[in-house]
């Protein structure tokens, strides 16, 4: 496919440009944020990341603690490398997977975690995907 090219021919105006010092005082369009659709708000949560969902975004409001209920958000749960890893306790770690995996209702089809993983959490994980397919 060939570029998009953009030319324009237009004759300048010998008008004065508009005074733009009012426009300081506008303040600009809003958008509520909890009108987005549930869908658009999964996918949003997926790129955002399970940590991130379980530490905030689903707290925000009713609608989006519904998307971040809804099992296509979990299907792939990547807590290796967040910063939080860092930072936050092996058991509260562990519960945040707990979570995350019961969250996924029997669709996670990935998990990440690498320093607080216990055998404990992996027999959760597994029993868990067993369960859901035996149902």
């Amino acid at each position: 496919r060939p570029p998009l090219v953009f030319s324009t021919k237009r004759k300048i105006s010998n008008s004065p440009l508009p005074d733009l010092s009012s426009m300081d005082d506008v303040a600009p369009p809003t958008m509520d944020w909890s009108l987005l659709p549930l869908d658009a708000l999964s996918l949003i949560f997926v790129r955002l990341g399970a940590v991130d969902v379980l530490m905030g975004a689903g707290l925000v409001c009713h609608s989006w603690l519904m998307a971040a209920k809804l099992p296509e958000v979990w299907r792939s749960i990547d807590m290796d490398k967040h910063e939080v890893v860092l930072l936050k306790g092996d058991g509260v770690l562990c519960q945040m997977a707990k979570a995350a995996v019961d969250r996924s209702d029997g669709q996670l089809r990935e998990f990440a975690g690498r320093l607080f993983v216990t055998d404990e959490l992996i027999k959760y994980i597994v029993e868990r995907y067993f369960s859901s397919i035996t149902t």
